[in-house]
């Protein structure tokens, strides 16, 4: 299903066509107005979450997880979930909140309701992302994660072929995430 044809969800056909870039408004008054019924949609649908965790059963939830997601391509389903992860960390990194506290909040409260606790560990190391840097460990034959790579092809550093020339050596992308992200070459 494309994404013209997917249903409404938090977006509409037509805010995803926008976001996306793929339609333009006919003003800046209807630009305005879109982008405010997005952030209000974002809005609510994130104060929705609460009611979906107190409210939403246990078999609900696996059948949208493991059937709705399982039938989905592994890729689209990986896709989904690390957006909605980075959109949240994103969103929680513009807060006054601390990151590794909402996140520790957030998964004792998923294993409450098996009856458990859990100890949640979370490191960051921040790295800055140089094409120089990323195209030695290409040359050297190192992998590059999908965000790396993203931002190689991003650069205005570096060539398309110069790109392709290093990841027609790599093994390592062959399952179609490198596609999703980094558009075609």
């Amino acid at each position: 299903m494309s994404e013209l044809e997917r249903p409404r969800g938090l977006l509409s056909a037509a805010d995803r066509a926008y976001l996306r870039g793929d339609a333009e408004l006919g003003s800046t008054q209807a630009e305005r107005n879109a982008r405010g019924r997005i952030r209000d949609r974002v809005e609510h649908a994130l104060l929705d979450f609460e009611a979906l965790l107190d409210g939403l059963s246990e078999r609900d939830r696996e059948l949208v997880f493991e059937k709705r997601f399982g039938e989905r391509d592994g890729v689209e389903a990986f896709d989904a979930l690390v957006a909605a992860m980075a959109f949240l960390y994103a969103g929680v990194e513009e807060t006054d909140l601390d990151f590794d506290t909402v996140l520790s909040e957030g998964v004792n409260l998923a294993e409450a309701e098996n009856d458990r606790a859990a100890s949640v560990t979370f490191e960051r190391t921040y790295h800055a992302l140089d094409a120089d840097t990323l195209l030695r460990k290409l040359r050297d034959g190192e992998s590059l994660s999908l965000t790396e790579l993203a931002f190689l092809h991003a650069s205005d550093d570096v060539s398309r072929d110069e790109l392709t020339r290093h990841l027609d050596d790599e093994d390592d992308f062959d399952d179609g995430r490198i596609q999703s992200k980094v558009t075609e070459f």
